[in-house]
């Protein structure tokens, strides 16, 4: 090939590269129709491990095609230009666990059949121990299927399983309804708040003039819905997540109340600590 054969192939793949990146980025950034990254994770975890689902019996599937994007791009190593890791390797884990976790939920509710890895993903435990609750020295093993190398689950038997577990939420109606289980294992309080709030088709100036927010009331919220709390995330009370709970419907707003101001005392904590002691390098 001569150079400038050479060359212009050089130029084309740098192209295709370029382009291919920018692809993913509008996919991860929710500029291409798609959801973005932080709201598809945040939909996956609360249908994961909260069993909340949505009125359109197509979402999840939806999602999960959108989270093939994070986790194909995953199965790369993303280093700069030094060869640094640009991502923990226990981000990477959780993500993947996130979306196995989803799919083996979706394969349950279907009563289809799930892997090891994806059951394990929903329970929140090792692969190792789905392999000692097969084991068939165990009296109440659960039933396997062999289909070439993969071993496989049938529905009703992972979740007769996973109902034994204390930590297990059955996957809800979808009435979107303030539930403080789902506070306890969303990724940001924020998240959940969001999706109850737009379930009911309401937006952020409904609630102002139907709680009697300030503006102050009312911009706090949205950051808090937004994932950016910051230092004065405190400022909202406990009463005025009840109020809300209570206007959204809720069956507990006082737990979910406590839930949600614990979990931002918490994030708050963690705010203040990564501010105040950075990590040294």
């Amino acid at each position: 090939m001569k150079k400038l054969e050479i060359a212009q192939v050089a130029s084309r793949a740098a192209e295709d590269l370029i382009g291919a990146v920018q692809t993913v980025l509008a996919d991860l950034k929710g500029e291409s129709g798609a959801s973005d990254v932080k709201a598809l994770f945040g939909d996956l975890a609360l249908y994961a491990w909260s069993g909340v689902t949505q009125d359109d019996p197509n979402w999840i599937e939806e999602r999960l095609h959108e989270a093939a994007v994070p986790v194909e791009l995953l199965r790369g190593n993303l280093v700069d230009s030094t060869g640094g890791d640009l991502m923990t390797k226990d981000a990477v884990g959780f993500i993947n666990r996130l979306v196995n976790a989803a799919h083996a939920r979706k394969a349950i509710d279907e009563g289809g059949q799930v892997t090891i890895e994806w059951l394990a993903a929903l329970a929140n435990v090792s692969e190792r121990t789905i392999r000692s609750a097969t084991n068939t020295n165990n009296p109440n093993a659960m039933p396997i299927i062999k289909d070439g190398h993969w071993t496989l689950i049938d529905a009703a038997h992972a979740l007769q399983w996973l109902s034994r577990r204390n930590d297990f939420a059955p996957t809800q109606a979808a009435d979107n309804r303030p539930r403080s289980v789902v506070l306890q294992r969303a990724l940001q309080p924020g998240d959940a708040w969001q999706k109850w709030r737009q379930s009911l088709n309401l937006t952020i100036e409904d609630l102002a003039t139907a709680l009697d927010w300030s503006a102050e009331q009312a911009a706090l919220y949205t950051r808090i819905e937004a994932g950016n709390p910051g230092d004065d995330s405190l400022t909202l009370s406990p009463r005025f997540w009840r109020e809300l709970a209570a206007h959204l419907g809720s069956e507990e707003p006082d737990d979910v109340a406590a839930t949600t101001y614990r979990s931002l005392a918490a994030a708050y904590a963690n705010w203040r600590l990564k501010n105040e002691l950075p990590p040294h390098h």
